[in-house]
Order: structure tokens, then C-alpha cells, then sequence
């Protein structure tokens, strides 16, 4: 090949690198212009929605990162042990202004937070599955969408188990975080979250993690009993990264309500939504006995990454309520 010849093919190679580099450049500065505005918009919605309490021990950490949660040892979480003290070491360290959260986004349902870790963001429930994967909280177009509860869910612990979704963003935001989990020690560290609602803070005790398949017996919503619930949590629990103990609840909280048999609601004639009520099936305040029923479970899932396989989910139990009055 003459040197005209290598002159041209060198222009060329230089041309087409040149291109791919740019369109490289351009899809990062696309990636983190997104992940940018996200940030910003959550950060904006906890300003605005959500105090740090000053009158806690644990209190120490800003309102700042993808969500308001402050980090470092001053926020972390006490040990699962520690959180059925009749003293609780760590109550729920924020304030959160629900109508201020109700006037942004009218479906609004709870604020998930993780003390000591910034995940942080409050969460809604839409008519599918599908508006929220790619829909901020203020109506927004973004890939970080925002966390929201399954459609199929009767609400916020309504049912034997509520299904909390979330991205796993390449910067950590959303639910990218919860693949410190993978790791016992980062369990051990930070054994449970909390579910803010209008009506209080649900306290949730971490009972497993791991990977699951993305199929139907593994984002089971209710329980026809004790045991149809006892399976699913040894189905999920065998997928597990390490063990992790069941975590027992000494207080009384609104207990999952099981199936009710459709002969069963034949015959007293009420319609009960499918839940479970007491005796006759019609519906109480949802302030059941223990006997009645089981601690609502609280499944966080996430993807993997590449893996369209496998979905990574953390499983938790209600350990603790902490009525609105009293937070």
C-alpha cells in the first residue's frame, strides 16, 4: 500500500474514532445530565416535605445525596435485638409532611427511608406497573422513574405483603444501593428501614436477601393462611445471599389479613375486598389481634443490571408501629 493510500485510511480511522468517541461522550453527559436532574428533583421533594428530627440521638446527618438520609455511624440503625427494647434506642428520626408530598403527586402513599444510607424518597402507587418506571415524582419524564408500590396492592400495608419497586441507577439512587445487601456485614450494620405513612412509621426487619426469578410465586401479595405465608417466606428465603434470622414483633401492629375463602364469602354474604376480616368476614378498623393474623411483610425489588434473569429483593416483616401521634 502506498503512502497516499495509508494517508486516507489513517483520515478515515481517525474520522469514525473521532465519532464513536463523541457519541460515547455524548451518551455521558445524556447519562449524568439524567441522573442530575433526578437528584435534583429529589432533593427538592425532601427540602421541601421532610425534616430531619433535631431532638433524637440519631439525628445527626443533613438532607442531602439522592434522599435525605444522613450517613455515618451517627444515623445508623441499631441491631435487630435492640428494636424490641421496650426503650427503642432508635425511633423514626424523620418528620414528613404528607400533604405537602399529596399536593406534588396526588399518588402519594409512603416515604421509605434507610437510616444512615442515602435511600430516601417517597413512594406512590399508580393505576399499573408501567407510569412510574419512567415518570418522576413531579410528573417528569426520567429513567430513574420513582418507587412505587404494585398496583395490585390494596394499598400500603393492606394486604399479607406490599411490593415496593425501584431502578437500580448506576449512581447508587434509587434502589442502586440496596446491592450492599449482597454483603452479610452490611446487614448486620443496617438490619431494618422504615415506612413513613400519614397514619405512622412502620418499622421493617430485614428477614432476607437475595436474588429471585421475576415470576409470580415470588411477588405473591396475599395468603390464603399461616402457612400458604410460612412457604412463601421460605420460597424467597431460599434464595438468599446469607441467613438471616426471622425477626419476632412484640407489638401490636395492623396484621396481614388472609384470603377469604370464596365459599366462605358466599355464605355471610359481605364483601371483604378479599381480605380476611374478622369471624362474620365484614371489615374491622384493621387493628386485628395477633391471632388473627401475621406482621405485613415488605418486599423491595430491584434488577441486577445485565441480568434480566434474576430480580434482587430484600424481604422484611413489620417489627414495629409507631402511630402518627406519637412520631
Amino acid at each position: 500500500m502506498d503512502k497516499k493510500k495509508k494517508k486516507k485510511l489513517f483520515r478515515i480511522l481517525f474520522v469514525v474514532s473521532a465519532v464513536i468517541f463523541l457519541i460515547a461522550a455524548g451518551m455521558l453527559i445524556s447519562f449524568w445530565w439524567e441522573y442530575h436532574k433526578a437528584d435534583e428533583e429529589y432533593q427538592k421533594v425532601a427540602e421541601d416535605a421532610v425534616t430531619v428530627r433535631e431532638d433524637l440521638p440519631s439525628a445527626a446527618g443533613s438532607v442531602s445525596g439522592p434522599g435525605p438520609a444522613g450517613s455515618g455511624p451517627e444515623g445508623g440503625n441499631s441491631t435487630a435485638g435492640e428494636i424490641l427494647e421496650e426503650e427503642d434506642p432508635n425511633p423514626p428520626r424523620l418528620l414528613v409532611d404528607f400533604d405537602e408530598l399529596l399536593t406534588i403527586n396526588e399518588d402519594t402513599v409512603a416515604w421509605i427511608d434507610f437510616p444512615g444510607q442515602d435511600i430516601s424518597y417517597p413512594v406512590v402507587q399508580g393505576e399499573d406497573n408501567s407510569r412510574y418506571l419512567r415518570w418522576s415524582f413531579y410528573g417528569n419524564s426520567s429513567s430513574s422513574g420513582t418507587l412505587f408500590v404494585d398496583y395490585r396492592n390494596n394499598g400500603l400495608m393492606k394486604d399479607g405483603n406490599t411490593i415496593i419497586y425501584g431502578h437500580n441507577m448506576r449512581n447508587g439512587s434509587m434502589f442502586g444501593l440496596l446491592r450492599r445487601y449482597q454483603e452479610q456485614s452490611h446487614y448486620e450494620e443496617y438490619p431494618y428501614f422504615d415506612v413513613y405513612t400519614p397514619e405512622g412509621v412502620y418499622r421493617c426487619g430485614i428477614i432476607s436477601a437475595g436474588r429471585v426469578r421475576p415470576y409470580e410465586e415470588s411477588y405473591q401479595i396475599v395468603f390464603a393462611d399461616e402457612a400458604d405465608r410460612a412457604a412463601y417466606i421460605s420460597l424467597v428465603k431460599e434464595r438468599q445471599n446469607y441467613e438471616i434470622p426471622m425477626i419476632e414483633s412484640n407489638v401490636h401492629v395492623p396484621p396481614a389479613k388472609y384470603v377469604k375463602p370464596a365459599a366462605a364469602g358466599a355464605e355471610d354474604g359481605a364483601e371483604t375486598d378479599g381480605l380476611m376480616g374478622p369471624e362474620d368476614g365484614a371489615e374491622t378498623d384493621g387493628l386485628m389481634g395477633p391471632e388473627d393474623g401475621a406482621p405485613p411483610l415488605v418486599l423491595l425489588s430491584t434488577c441486577t443490571g445485565s441480568n434480566h434473569d434474576y430480580r434482587f429483593v430484600l424481604l422484611a416483616q413489620v417489627q414495629k408501629f409507631y402511630p402518627e401521634e406519637q412520631n
